[in-house]
């Protein structure tokens, strides 16, 4: 009986320390792997922070470049066209019946030195960080307005919650849109729609052209592929509708969105 007992006892003991052992090799193993997913985590940490750096100082490369050119556009060739239009007027005025080409070239020049002055400012960074998509959409209105051919109507809040960046990106997508209707669908008139409640903005532009089949793939061009590119960008989505008595395209963008 007291063999017995011992056998018992040491089979006991036996199996204890092997369950022991097996335990610690497991928990060895455990810290292993979490050392190694660590190592892993920090290492991705690593150059997802090199990636950043890299992209920060490309973005900042840009950004200057961008500013150059800017300055150049405004500087340079902004007082060239100015020069220019002032030598077409002199000999506009000069001449007792002025030609109409001349007429049409001082309208050519006035026009290419508005959309100067527009893409300069859209090079500055100064300009870019005081970006208000409300002013923006407001003037652009007034520019194509100006032309008699079209009315551009506007209801918007007076000021929108967002960043001025995606302000940007929004005012890219609402400008692509109308551009869209006009060279596709020769609207006379087209809506823009701006509304927004505690969790995103909405941007509904509306115009009463001649529409298209949204359903048609063939029909969805560049610009499309752009807004919705843009609006993805921004968390948020574009959708259109369609049918003969014109079109519509509703954003819906989030104001908290994380990249």
């Amino acid at each position: 009986m007291d063999i017995l007992s011992q056998e018992i006892t040491i089979i006991l003991i036996g199996s204890i320390f092997f369950f022991l052992v097996a335990v610690g090799i497991i928990v060895l193993l455990l810290i292993y792997q979490k050392k190694q997913l660590q190592s892993i985590l920090e290492k991705q940490e690593q150059q997802n922070q090199f990636q950043q750096e890299l992209l920060t100082a490309r973005l900042e490369g840009q950004e200057e470049t961008l500013n150059q050119v800017g300055r150049e556009l405004h500087d340079n060739v902004g007082q060239l066209l100015g020069t220019s239009k002032l030598l077409i007027g002199v000999v506009r005025r000069a001449s007792p019946m002025p030609a109409e080409e001349l007429s049409l070239a001082e309208a050519t020049v006035s026009k290419a030195i508005n959309e100067l002055r527009a893409l300069s400012k859209s090079l500055n960074k100064d300009w870019l960080e005081k970006f208000n998509f409300i002013q923006n959409l407001t003037a652009e209105a007034a520019r194509i307005n100006s032309s008699k051919d079209l009315n551009m109507t506007l209801e918007h809040p007076g000021v929108i919650h967002l960043p001025t960046e995606r302000q940007l990106v929004l005012f890219r997508m609402v400008q692509e849109a109308f551009q869209n209707a006009l060279e596709h669908g020769q609207p006379k008139q087209i809506r823009i729609f701006v509304r927004q409640d505690d969790s995103m903005i909405q941007v509904v532009v509306e115009d009463d052209g001649s529409g298209f089949d949204v359903s048609d793939s063939s029909r969805q061009g560049v610009g499309m592929i752009n807004i919705r590119n843009r609006a993805q960008s921004l968390g948020g989505q574009a959708v259109w509708q369609s049918t003969g008595e014109g079109t519509s395209v509703t954003f819906q963008i989030p104001f908290n969105y994380e990249y």
